[in-house]
C-alpha cells in the first residue's frame, strides 16, 4: 500500500494539529523511555506520617517511523506509528497501623488509529492499542517485629544485577510490545504473588509463590514487532495452550558483604516466553502450530562488589529444560515441540563513576548450551554485550542515555538514544531514537527497519 508524497505531507500536518489538541488524561501502554530510577526491592513498611499518597503523571508521546518496516506488517511507509496520551497514578496509604498498601494503574489512548485512516489496521492492533486500562501494583504488605515482612498482590520483584540477560531475575514477566525502547527496570510487568521475607542477622531470606502470573506481553498481528508475522504470513494456523501447571516458587537469599552484595536464587516456573508444543496437520493447507510455555527449574548466584570509583558485578547460573528454537530446515521435523536442553548463563559486568555527571556501564553475556545439536537455531556459545553512557547537566535537569546492545554472535545491534530535560518539578520534555540493525538468520531480522523517533511531553503531580 503506497501512498503519494503529498498524502504523507497531509498526514504529518494532521498529526501536528491533532498533538496540540491531545492532551487529555487518556494513558499509555508503556513506562516513560526516559527513567533511569533504579527498582528499589527493599523491605520498606514505612510511609509518610500522612494515611495516604497520590502520585502520577499525564504523558503526551508522537512517534515517527523512520523506515519501511516490510510487507509482513500492517505499516508500509515511513510515517507516524503512535499517538499516545497517558494518564498513571499510584495511590500509597494505611489500612492500619499494621498493614500498608498500594494501588496503581495506567489508562491509554492512542489517536493513531482514528487520525491515520488510510491504513489498514489489524482489529488486534485496534483493540490492544486505541484503549485500554491496566492494574499495575495491587497489594498489601505489612513489617512485623520479629523479622517476618509480608507481601500480597500484583508486585515487581526484581532480582539479579544485570540489564539484558535475565540470569536469576526470574519472576516478573516481561514487556515486549517492543524491543530496546525501555530498560529492563521499565519492561518487568507486575505478577499476582505472595512474598515473604525472614531477616537473621545479614542475611534476608525470600520465600515467593506466584499463580496464573502468565508471559510476556507481545505485540498483536500486523504490528511492526509482530514476533509471529513470519509464520502468520507461511499461512500457519496459530494456536496457543496455558500451561499445565499455574503455581510458580521461588526463593532468594542475599547478604551485604564488606564492599557489596550476594545473592543465591532458586526457581521453579513457567518459561516467559513461548515455544511450540505440538505440530499438526503438516500436510493441510495451513498446518497447526500450538504454543505454550515450558517448565523450567533454575539455580544461580549474583554478586556485586564496589572498589572506589568502580562497582563490578556478576551473576551465575544454570536454566534447566529450557525450549530451544530449532533452524528452520528443523523446524517440521519437531512434531512434538521444541527440545529441551539445560544452559549454563553468566554475566559479567562493570560501572564507572570517576567522572563528574557521567555513569559509564559495561557488560558481557554468555549462553552455553549443554548438549548443542546440528538442528539448534542458536550456536552452542552465544556472546553478546552492552554499554550504556549516562549524563546529567544543569544541576541534573538535563539528563542522556545512550545505550548500545550488541546481539548474539554478531547477528545485529539495537542502539538507543534519550535525552531528558526536566522544564520544572512538573513538566519534563523527552526525545528518543532507536536504531535496530540485524543480519540475515536472527530472530530480530524482521524488525531491522523498525527505526523509530520519539517526542514526549510529560507533566507530574502529586497530592
Amino acid at each position: 500500500m503506497i501512498r503519494n508524497i503529498s498524502k504523507a505531507r497531509k498526514l504529518s500536518t494532521r498529526l501536528l494539529v491533532n498533538a496540540c489538541l491531545l492532551v487529555s488524561p487518556l494513558a499509555i501502554a508503556q513506562d516513560d523511555f526516559f527513567s533511569t530510577v533504579n527498582v528499589d526491592t527493599s523491605n520498606n513498611s514505612s510511609r509518610s506520617s500522612e494515611n495516604y499518597s497520590v502520585i502520577g503523571w499525564i504523558t503526551q508521546s508522537i512517534a515517527q517511523g523512520l523506515e519501511e518496516p516490510g510487507p509482513l506488517f500492517t505499516r508500509q511507509e515511513k510515517e507516524p506509528t503512535k499517538i499516545e496520551t497517558s494518564l498513571f497514578g499510584q495511590l500509597d496509604g494505611r489500612v492500619n497501623d499494621d498493614f500498608n498498601f498500594r494501588i496503581s494503574g495506567k489508562i491509554y489512548h492512542d489517536a493513531i488509529y482514528r487520525v491515520n485512516d488510510e491504513t489498514s489496521y489489524s482489529e488486534d492492533e485496534r483493540n490492544e492499542f486505541r484503549n485500554r486500562f491496566e492494574v499495575k501494583d495491587l497489594y498489601l504488605e505489612r513489617q512485623f517485629e520479629n523479622g517476618f515482612y509480608l507481601k500480597v498482590g500484583n508486585q515487581i520483584l526484581a532480582w539479579g544485577l544485570a540489564e539484558y540477560l535475565r540470569v536469576t531475575d526470574l519472576i516478573n514477566t516481561e514487556d515486549q510490545i517492543t524491543f530496546g525502547q525501555q530498560d529492563l527496570e521499565d519492561l518487568r510487568l507486575q505478577v499476582p504473588a505472595v512474598l515473604l521475607s525472614y531477616t537473621r542477622g545479614d542475611w534476608t531470606f525470600d520465600s515467593v509463590y506466584t499463580y496464573k502470573a502468565g508471559r510476556n506481553d507481545i505485540a498483536p498481528m500486523g504490528d511492526e514487532f509482530d514476533q509471529l508475522a513470519a509464520q502468520r504470513n507461511a499461512g500457519l494456523s496459530l494456536l496457543r495452550n496455558d500451561p499445565a501447571t499455574d503455581s510458580e516458587y521461588f526463593f532468594r537469599a542475599t547478604t551485604h558483604l564488606s564492599k557489596g552484595d550476594l545473592q543465591i536464587v532458586a526457581g521453579e516456573f513457567n518459561d516467559n516466553s513461548l515455544s511450540v508444543d505440538q505440530l499438526d496437520a503438516l500436510l493441510s493447507i495451513s498446518p497447526l502450530v500450538t504454543y505454550s510455555q515450558n517448565r523450567m527449574r533454575a539455580i544461580g548466584i549474583a554478586a556485586n562488589w564496589v572498589e572506589g570509583s568502580f562497582l563490578f558485578f556478576g551473576e551465575l547460573g544454570i536454566h534447566f529444560d529450557k525450549a530451544v528454537r530449532p533452524n528452520q530446515n528443523s523446524f517440521f521435523k519437531q512434531l512434538n515441540g521444541w527440545d529441551e536442553k539445560d544452559q549454563l548463563l553468566s554475566v559479567v559486568g562493570i560501572e564507572y563513576s570517576g567522572f563528574r555527571n557521567l555513569l559509564l556501564s559495561f557488560e558481557i553475556d554468555s549462553i552455553n548450551t549443554q548438549q548443542h545439536d546440528a538442528f539448534m537455531d542458536a550456536d552452542e556459545n552465544q556472546i553478546s554485550f552492552g554499554s550504556r553512557l549516562y549524563w546529567t547537566a544543569l544541576n541534573e535537569r538535563l539528563q542522556v542515555l545512550a545505550v548500545w546492545n550488541e546481539l548474539a554472535d554478531n547477528r545485529g545491534h539495537v542502539s538507543r538514544l534519550s535525552v531528558e530535560y526536566n522544564w520544572s518539578d512538573s513538566l519534563d520534555f523527552g526525545l528518543m531514537w532507536v536504531d535496530y540493525g540485524s543480519s540475515d538468520g536472527s530472530i530480530f531480522y524482521d524488525f531491522r527497519n523498525n527505526d523509530v523517533l520519539q517526542l514526549q511531553l510529560k507533566f507530574n503531580f502529586q497530592i
